[in-house]
């Protein structure tokens, strides 16, 4: 009686070793190795080729985000801040590297005591290579909660194109932080 796990094994003398099993085996033909191995490249080929990408293809049909592709900056003021109506005014340029047509369909900033009105109006689009220059009119309207020091002030935008929509937040450096910044002392002192 045996005991334990595994396959019934024959024992005793007309058990057989591995070995013998193995050497039994008639060798493969060498012509029928060449057959199948010629007849599996050929196969891996003929897949590679059909399921691979054209180069030129893939490229044309590639459309990026809106956001890796549009650039905002900063260009200056424009007006400096009159207290008499408490505005300023400054200039932002938009430019497009590539792609298809771009639409900026939204330009908001985030503290409520300030409104801002956008020359040219927004949705507006933008064109690969070719510059925008916007302007942006702020009016102070109080100057509760409005900090006198912003250090990195952020502009919310929304892009638009073929690829989908895209709401980032552009920080448009240290020149429009100081700028931003007199401004508002100015206005609100």
């Amino acid at each position: 009686m045996t005991s334990g796990i595994g396959p019934v094994e024959e024992s005793g003398p007309e058990a057989r070793d591995a070995g013998e099993v193995l050497a039994s085996r008639p060798p493969a033909r060498p012509r029928v190795r060449a057959a199948v191995t010629v007849t599996g490249l050929a196969a891996v080929l003929t897949a590679t080729l059909f399921t691979a990408p054209l180069g030129d293809a893939r490229q044309a049909t590639f459309t990026p985000w809106p956001l890796s592709v549009t650039q905002l900056t900063y260009a200056g003021l424009r007006e400096p801040p009159d207290p008499r109506t408490r505005t300023f005014a400054f200039r932002l340029r938009a430019f497009l590297d590539a792609g298809p047509p771009t639409t900026l369909t939204r330009l908001a900033q985030p503290y409520d005591g300030l409104t801002m009105n956008i020359s040219p109006a927004t949705p507006l689009t933008l064109n690969a290579g070719k510059p925008r220059t916007l302007t942006l009119l702020v009016a102070v309207r109080h100057c509760t909660g409005l900090p006198q020091g912003v250090e990195l002030p952020f502009l919310n935008v929304t892009l638009r194109n073929m690829r989908g929509t895209q709401n980032p937040s552009y920080i448009l450096g240290a020149v429009y932080a100081q700028d931003l910044s007199a401004s508002l002392r100015t206005l609100c002192m």
